[in-house]
């Protein structure tokens, strides 16, 4: 031993050795963080971007056949279940089998798969990559029309009781919740009738090119068409007109803002000229507001004269009354906590209490139906906006039933939230997590049916945002890579 010592070729070899050794450490320092790769997530947003020159996707098969054909371009391994969720399970490696399991989801939605390209890249770059973690499922939850019906329908076997979930949604500021409101789905049942149409005239109002998105706290910024018709209808009934709905219809895509309505009003001649004058200052209010953020915005009308045009028959004065009436009762839009409530400690008086919003109005053979979603912050004030609904059925002589109750989200469980904030803190030198702000969910989120599948389950909704987007995933990347090592982050 002391002739090795005396070596000098010996030290060398041993300092060759520590020089190695202290290099690997400095690239392990220097790129611990470094899990996403880039590449693979600018690629995937730039696929999704570029599908359609009209900015979505044509139906919820191409998105969903979008999404499983890359996945067979990586050579994925992943399934898709009877409610045609695509679902990405990854089993732990043999020395992490007993960490807790993580899974991330995202809901897929082909009229808004375009502008949450980056949202898509996320949860694909989660899957693609190999982090030799605990068990790893993400999953792309179908979510059509923001039905939630992937979420409902998702097996409970990917989320148990030690399961670590992230729910990933898209805005214009990212922040953490584990709080979110509950839901409630209700229609009013107006009787209608139809009649001869003894006017000389009539007007047919076209409103179109509305951007939609899930019903959320921005809904005054919105524009309705639905209380649209109301206001156009209550007009003429305050200025007695004798007018009658001739016909009408409304776009509407399930469970997100209605798009467009198309509106025909029978009426006699002579008003005809103080109507269009209210109507193209109506025109001239709505451009104002949304043309902006709406540019595909149309509000137009035509005027009907020829008799061989003008409607048949309409609504009788009754229907086009209660019509009328129930649109201009309802109260669409956001609730606030008052000093009279009993408002909660993680709540302040002027915050949103609930939203409630006209959703569509179909008609049928002997009735039209208001379908109406209430979302708030607990069952104590979600109540009261149903029952406000009710009160203005009642109040219209129409019918009222709830057709969906879905309860708050809320966790109480602080590990995942804790972990994610310190991850995102020891990432990007936020010592107290501070980057990765904490926020009350303001609207519904499916979150509830996923606390549903296993109330024990620990989760957590992250919103990103284009400014956010990698710099979360990223995070969310090292958070799964490091549980259960010898030396974490």
């Amino acid at each position: 031993m002391k002739k090795y010592l005396k070596s000098y070729k010996f030290w060398l070899v041993i300092l060759a050795v520590i020089a190695v050794i202290g290099s690997l450490y400095l690239y392990h320092m220097a790129n611990r963080y470094k899990v996403l790769d880039r590449a693979v997530f600018n690629d995937f947003a730039d696929r999704v971007a570029s599908v359609s020159e009209s900015g979505s996707f044509a139906s919820q098969k191409q998105l969903s056949s979008f999404i499983t054909d890359w996945a067979d371009e990586n050579a994925l391994e992943y399934k898709v279940d009877s409610a045609g969720n695509i679902i990405f399970d990854t089993p732990a490696i043999e020395r992490k089998k007993n960490v807790t399991p993580t899974v991330i989801i995202v809901g897929i939605n082909y009229l808004t798969a375009h502008e949450n390209a980056e949202l898509l890249a996320s949860a694909a770059s989660i899957a693609a990559t190999e982090l030799n973690s605990g068990r790893k499922t993400v999953i792309f939850a179908n979510n059509e029309m923001e039905t939630n019906y992937g979420f409902k329908k998702l097996s409970d076997k990917y989320i148990g009781k030690k399961s670590k979930l992230i729910y990933l949604d898209y805005g214009p500021r990212a922040y953490a919740s584990v709080n979110s409101y509950a839901e409630s789905v209700s229609e009013i049942i107006i009787p209608s009738d139809t009649e001869k149409n003894d006017h000389d005239s009539a007007i047919k109002i076209h409103i179109s090119g509305i951007n939609t998105s899930a019903v959320g706290p921005e809904i005054a910024d919105q524009p309705s068409p639905i209380y649209e018709m109301g206001v156009l209808l209550t007009r003429l009934k305050s200025r007695s007109v004798d007018f009658r709905i001739a016909d009408f219809d409304v776009f509407s895509h399930e469970n997100m803002y209605p798009v467009s309505m198309d509106i025909t009003i029978a009426l006699n001649s002579y008003a005809l000229s103080s109507y269009t004058r209210y109507v193209d200052q109506r025109i001239r209010d709505f451009e104002r507001k949304y043309s902006n953020n709406n540019p595909e915005f149309k509000y137009t009308y035509e005027i009907i004269e020829n008799e061989e045009e003008i409607p048949a028959t309409c609504y009788n004065a009754q229907t086009g009354d209660l019509v009328a009436r129930l649109l201009y009762t309802i109260n669409s839009g956001v609730y606030k906590f008052t000093e009279n409530d009993p408002v909660p400690e993680s709540r302040d008086i002027g915050d949103i209490s609930g939203i409630n919003c006209m959703m569509d109005l179909e008609k049928g053979s002997k009735s039209i139906v208001l379908t109406l979603q209430s979302q708030a912050y607990d069952d104590t004030f979600l109540n009261r906006i149903v029952m406000d609904n009710h009160a203005a059925a009642e109040l219209n002589e129409c019918s009222f039933k709830e057709t969906l109750h879905v309860d708050a989200f809320m966790n109480e469980e602080s590990s995942l939230l804790r972990t994610l904030r310190n991850t995102y803190g020891k990432v990007y030198g936020s010592s107290d997590g501070s980057g990765l702000s904490i926020r009350f969910d303001e609207r519904f989120t499916p979150c509830s049916y996923l606390l549903s599948k296993n109330i024990n389950a620990d989760i957590v909704h992250l919103r990103l945002s284009s400014r956010s987007a990698a710099k979360l995933t990223n995070t969310m990347m090292c958070y799964i890579k490091s549980k259960g090592n010898t030396f974490t982050l």
